[in-house]
């Protein structure tokens, strides 16, 4: 029985392609990632059709029918990046002949619930399929089956040459909803999505890459031997540690920029709790990780820890979502959520930083152009607010507000502010 089976009632042509996918995903792992690539690929031309965006002929690729549905908000961020990778995946197995059974393993499930997804927006939101089940490997059943590699090939051909027979082909009939309407189930099935690891995993690697890492979990991994390089950025998976409390397991990524060991991160299914991680198996990692020529700080060998299910930042469902950081340098910094992935450089300059120094420096730092008479001239309450927003910062605040009334000098305030910290900056 295919994962996809649930598609055969509304959506035939889908169902064929997910389950040739799954047919495929041993004997040809190439056709698998074609066919899964096709998939997407018809999925998104529904979709145009589904909500009348008109597109000249120049406009209709996938590319830019995806950007015009995020465009109109029809496009959730979990369902776009699953979307983006299987493109990305499937241009490169075009163009390079690039087959792997285990990425193709790592795909489907998340393909599996884009279908899932589509279907709960566009026919049924209470939808519910059964849990998806990865597949054998078919050629066990060779003798049953007879699949050999020129109908495999044939097969291939003949999908290929229905692409576009498809594409203009009329579209299944849904029940009628309003673009609002179908939005706000799109937004809510896309929030029950639940990937597996590996699957999270795909989706990270492309957010690393984006800020200037080097990422791919299915081939830069240190079983593979991936090591850090000097004048690389390297996020090497699966990286050892002697961790007895996590059974020495391996941290999901260790950052090296260059030679220098900056972070682990930990990859989790959507529905846990990311932001116990941190202070759990990620502190844990630091704590045990196998590296050479590692700066400590206190029991920790590594100075900034993340975890992540890959979704991106809702303030809703904080504790479920984004990527949550913590800088281990201190005892007291706290884990915090992050809207984005820091850049190598990036996690560079706040290595340089020596927060504890600066910190002493602002405390030392005369108020004496503050209170001058040519300089700032502050007023009493003003300098009080100045010191309580500085208090705040040193204790580990990392928002503070001042509510001052109308006439009472908030800018001459701020400036304040701004000068005594551009005074004492760590960097």
């Amino acid at each position: 029985m295919s994962n996809f089976s649930f598609l055969s009632p509304d959506f035939p042509d889908l169902e064929r392609l997910g389950r040739f996918a799954e047919i495929y995903l041993f004997s040809d792992p190439h056709g698998c990632l074609t066919k899964m690539g096709l998939l997407g690929e018809i999925l998104v031309t529904y979709m145009v059709k589904y909500e009348n965006i008109q597109l000249s002929e120049y406009d209709a690729t996938q590319h830019l029918m995806i950007k015009h549905l995020k465009h109109y908000g029809l496009l959730p961020p979990e369902t776009d990046g699953i979307l983006y990778q299987l493109r990305k995946e499937r241009n490169i197995a075009a163009h390079n002949l690039y087959e792997s059974t285990e990425l193709c393993k790592t795909l489907l499930q998340p393909v599996h619930q884009l279908c899932v997804w589509f279907v709960q927006t566009y026919v049924n939101y209470k939808f519910e399929p059964a849990a998806y089940r990865q597949p054998g490997d078919i050629r066990k059943q060779r003798a049953k089956l007879r699949h050999d590699h020129a109908q495999l090939q044939e097969d291939y051909k003949k999908l290929s040459e229905e692409l576009e027979q498809l594409k203009a082909a009329s579209v299944p009939e849904i029940p009628k909803t309003t673009p609002e309407e179908r939005r706000q189930r799109s937004a809510k099935a896309a929030a029950k999505m639940q990937l597996s690891e590996e699957a999270t995993r795909l989706l990270i690697d492309e957010q690393l890459r984006k800020v200037g890492w080097e990422a791919d979990t299915v081939n830069l991994r240190y079983a593979n031997g991936t090591r850090p390089q000097k004048g690389k950025n390297i996020a090497i998976a699966e990286w050892p540690t002697d961790s007895a409390v996590c059974k020495w397991g391996a941290v999901d990524y260790a950052l090296f920029a260059g030679l220098t060991l900056v972070g682990v991160v930990e990859a989790k299914p959507a529905h846990k709790n990311i932001s116990s991680v941190i202070d759990n198996q990620c502190r844990d990692y630091s704590m045990g990780i196998r590296a050479e020529s590692v700066t400590t700080w206190g029991a920790y060998k590594v100075p900034f820890l993340f975890a992540t299910n890959g979704r991106p930042h809702l303030k809703q469902l904080e504790i479920k979502s984004g990527i949550w950081f913590r800088d281990a340098r201190s005892d007291s910094n706290i884990p915090k959520p992050l809207k984005g992935w820091f850049s190598p450089q990036g996690m560079l300059e706040m290595l340089d930083k020596d927060i504890a120094a600066a910190n002493q420096k602002l405390a030392d730092t005369s108020f004496d152009l503050l209170t001058d008479k040519d300089g700032l001239n502050l007023r009493p309450y003003q300098l009080r607010a100045v010191e309580k927003a500085e208090e705040a910062v040193i204790n580990g605040s990392h928002a503070v507000l001042l509510a001052m009334a109308t006439g009472t000098g908030k800018t001459r305030t701020a400036l304040g502010m701004i000068y005594r910290f551009l005074e004492i900056r760590p960097f």
